[in-house]
Parts: structure tokens; C-alpha cells; sequence
């Protein structure tokens, strides 16, 4: 059972499913954007997505209930496809990148479709060799 800390309201940039990863807009401050990859630092995840006015509450710290997007194991890192849904990080995947950003670990198993806790750790992977 996902046990959130700090609960923050955004303005999304557009409209945002609940239970995805988010990321942080560069648009303007303290608006968010549904994640579609591991390339801008993620903010958290949506608890019920986005009212009529797309805001949007976004659990930031702790543990969060995400939609997996693919098999995940309990520690796999996690970063968002294309839909915001949790998937395992691959290294392999990434080469050549300079920026990738995870948003946390797994804490459960499960397979896509899957509503499971991952605990936020946002960090910062830098120039992976090709």
C-alpha cells in the first residue's frame, strides 16, 4: 500500500491520466507535463489526473501507485514510456545519451496494466558511453 509524503497541486500543461509519471515543464513554473521518456526530470506521479481546469495533485516523496507499462521486478528503476506508465530502466537502451532521468524503484512486481508502488528517488544518470 502506497504511503505518499508531500502532495503538491500543478497546473499540466495538457491532460494527464491518473496514475502516471510526470515531469516537470519548462514552460513555466510549477506546471507539470504528462513523462514520455526519461529525458526531463520527473516530478512525481498523478493520484487522479487532471480536473476540468487541468490541476492536478502530484505525490512527490515517498511512495506513489503508478500504471506499469511492462514487466517490472521489485528494485528495477523505473522511467516513463511514451504514455507516462512505469517501465524498467535499461541501460542498453540508453547508450549515447548524455541525460537520463529516473524516477525511482520499484517496490512491487508486475506485469503492464499492473497498478504498482514505486518509491520516487528522482536522480540524474550522466553521459552513458556508447
Amino acid at each position: 500500500m502506497a504511503q505518499p509524503g508531500f502532495i503538491r497541486n500543478f497546473v499540466a500543461v495538457a491532460t494527464i491520466a491518473a496514475n502516471r509519471l510526470v515531469a516537470v515543464s519548462a514552460l513555466e513554473d510549477f506546471q507539470v507535463i504528462g513523462a514520455t521518456d526519461a529525458s526531463a526530470v520527473f516530478a512525481g506521479v498523478t493520484e487522479q489526473g487532471t480536473d476540468n481546469h487541468l490541476r492536478v495533485d502530484v505525490v512527490m516523496t515517498q511512495s506513489a501507485p503508478v500504471e506499469f507499462g511492462g514487466d517490472i521486478a521489485a528494485g528495477d528503476l523505473i522511467v516513463a514510456d511514451a504514455d507516462g506508465k512505469a517501465i524498467a530502466f535499461v541501460l542498453a537502451d540508453y547508450s549515447g545519451e548524455t541525460q537520463i532521468h529516473v524516477a525511482g524503484w520499484a517496490l512491487e512486481e508486475g506485469d503492464a496494466g499492473t497498478i504498482g508502488d514505486i518509491f520516487l528517488a528522482p536522480q540524474l544518470i550522466a553521459t552513458i558511453p556508447a
